[in-house]
């Protein structure tokens, strides 16, 4: 069994608190994702794709921008509560959310064959497999996006995580506690991971479960060669939300194509 399905399919209920933990920053995500869409020429009338949606955070604020929304994610727990959150944020007419593997998009969503302006693809949501099935991955969106269509990914940077690596984290989660250990493997350019939940009685944790994770880093000049070498064409890249370059310094990469068709 892979480790996607052991973390968001067995587990899926604790990822769901690490994106709800991540609620925090969603005003700043959409802030920066308008930023980008202004000066890729993108409006209200164009529809966004969200893959790797989680529970919609991004998928419900921007519906409530105006745009309309399909939202996919593995995870149905997670699918589950886009679906309630857009109920009761009012823009269930302007958003569909769908439980799919990102391996099989364009499967999924044939019937929207480039009816797309943008697709978004945030928070280290590409590099869970390898780097052939990440291709495949951006093979499927290029057909789904209209001609010039837009992508934007938004993920962790390796380069980042090389200058400031630190083995050991602890995130808290409201009524549990994640403990993330972590080894970079440099030679195959991979962050190797266990995730230790514990949930919190009073002052002691108990453990709940411990998850190993695989993904493969990106530095910026390879995602560049992976955006041009499954047809689209690299229009920038920034390091923060307020559209500074990329660093060393900066934690995420986000990184902006066009179809070239």
């Amino acid at each position: 069994m892979h480790w996607t399905e052991t973390m968001f399919l067995e587990h899926g209920e604790l990822f769901l608190k690490l994106l709800k933990h991540a609620e925090r920053r969603v005003l700043q995500d959409i802030e920066g994702l308008e930023r980008i869409f202004s000066d890729m020429g993108i409006c209200t009338g164009d529809k966004v794709l969200d893959l790797c949606c989680g529970h919609g955070r991004h998928a419900i604020r921007l519906a409530e921008k105006g745009f309309t929304v399909t939202g996919i994610d593995i995870s149905p727990i997670a699918i589950t509560q886009a679906k309630e959150l857009a109920e009761t944020m009012n823009v269930r007419d302007r958003v569909e959310f769908l439980v799919g593997d990102v391996r099989n998009v364009l499967q999924l969503l044939e019937k929207d064959r480039g009816d797309f302006g943008v697709v978004i693809n945030m928070w280290t949501s590409l590099g869970y497999y390898d780097e052939k099935t990440d291709r495949g991955i951006l093979n499927q969106l290029n057909s789904l996006v209209s001609s010039r269509g837009t992508l934007i990914i938004e993920i962790v940077n390796r380069d980042f995580l090389i200058k400031h690596f630190q083995p050991f984290g602890i995130i808290d989660l409201e009524d549990c506690e994640l403990h993330e250990h972590r080894i970079l493997n440099l030679e195959k350019s991979r962050m190797e991971l266990v995730w230790k939940f514990y949930q919190k009685e009073g002052d002691e944790l108990t453990h709940r479960a411990s998850i190993p994770l695989n993904h493969r880093l990106y530095s910026l000049h390879e995602l560049i060669v992976l955006l041009e070498t499954t047809g689209w064409e690299y229009i920038t890249s920034y390091g923060t939300w307020d559209l500074q370059p990329v660093t060393q310094d900066t934690f995420m990469i986000r990184i902006v194509g066009r179809n070239l068709n």
